[in-house]
């Protein structure tokens, strides 16, 4: 990592007058997790001196640790780069957040558009009796880091096809959060949402909607919410299989069709694995 400021919570660390550093002087070649530590279970063969994969997983989340200090070309003397308490109290009640993870985005070249969810845990840097700086280690929710939402708005006519294209790194799926507002109603139409990629065999279902209702479908979440007060049997009108974006090595093409005209909307956070 090379940043001096990342952004966390929608403040800087240099709002605080601190920089990224490192205090043991130690340089040069270093390897760090890119965000894809997997884990391999192997089961060797009856027929020889050969391997197979059992099962892959991810078996933590991604972690980072670093350190913080004060800018010394914001300060007038070698004194004033010591923290004092009511500094280090403010720091950390920006930065350790209790059962709470936040965005957080590193100033470095090529990482404009990428971020973590995070909270942090700190331990104070002390020299000769005064404390110089932060090390912060990092946990966030997930194996991985993540692009800014991709929004993909689309007018729907009847049974006609749409595509879109999951761009993450992560092959498999994820769930967006779709929202569909209705501009049509067939009495005695159920409403559907299907994916025809190859490997998913799903079908969204809603009933009893009416035309300007918007249906928001949050799949990460796994909930689904609507504009109108008058439906309060949404819970029993959805068949609960919310949409999911298919990505395999060779295809991440998605064509989705919908029978009745409407409006969706579909957002997403793409997976990046790059690391700190």
């Amino acid at each position: 990592m090379y940043a001096l400021d990342f952004e966390y919570a929608g403040e800087k660390l240099s709002d605080y007058g601190m920089m990224i550093c490192r205090f043991d002087g130690a340089g040069g070649v270093e390897t760090v997790s890119s965000g894809s530590d997997l884990t391999f279970g192997q089961v060797k063969s009856a027929a020889g001196n050969r391997f197979g994969l059992s099962n892959t997983a991810y078996d933590s989340a991604y972690t980072a640790t670093f350190q913080i200090c004060k800018n010394p070309c914001e300060q007038k003397s070698g004194r004033e780069l010591t923290l004092t308490t009511e500094e280090i109290s403010s720091l950390q009640r920006w930065l350790c957040r209790k059962n709470q993870y936040l965005k957080f985005k590193i100033d470095q070249k090529g990482y404009e558009h990428i971020y973590w969810n995070v909270t942090f845990s700190a331990k104070q840097i002390a020299y000769r009796g005064e404390v110089i700086g932060l090390e912060l280690t990092m946990y966030t929710d997930a194996p991985y880091a993540f692009m800014d939402e991709i929004v993909v708005e689309k007018v729907c006519e009847a049974n006609v096809p749409f595509d879109i294209y999951d761009i993450s790194d992560e092959p498999g799926f994820v769930y967006p959060r779709v929202e569909v507002t209705f501009l049509e109603k067939k009495e005695g139409t159920v409403f559907t949402l299907k994916n025809e990629s190859e490997t998913e065999n799903r079908i969204t279902a809603i009933s009893q909607f009416k035309v300007g209702e918007t249906i928001t479908m949050d799949g990460t979440k796994q909930l689904i919410t609507t504009s109108s007060r008058e439906h309060v049997t949404l819970p029993g009108d959805f068949n609960y299989y919310f949409p999911r974006l298919i990505n395999t090595y060779e295809n991440n093409k998605n064509v989705f069709r919908a029978n009745l005209r409407c409006k969706i909307v579909v957002t997403y956070a793409p997976v990046r694995k790059v690391g700190l």
